[in-house]
């Protein structure tokens, strides 16, 4: 049997409150600053991708009652 190294793949974001809004849903994130800026790193899964939709969607539809 091989052994095999599972890959994490991570997604990085710029918006700080894009980020606070995904870690009030549950999901953790890594804060780095570099001489870019700061970003917020999450771990890529379908549910992240999800959230993300969800959120943008929401921002969208609130948006389009003010």
């Amino acid at each position: 049997m091989e052994n095999k190294k599972i890959e994490k793949k991570y997604r990085s974001i710029r918006k700080k409150y894009l980020a606070d809004a995904l870690a009030f849903l549950g999901f953790r994130y890594y804060k780095y600053t570099n001489e870019d800026g700061t970003s917020y790193s999450f771990e890529d899964t379908e549910n992240l991708k999800y959230a993300i939709d969800s959120l943008m969607s929401l921002k969208s539809n609130c948006e389009n009652r003010i």
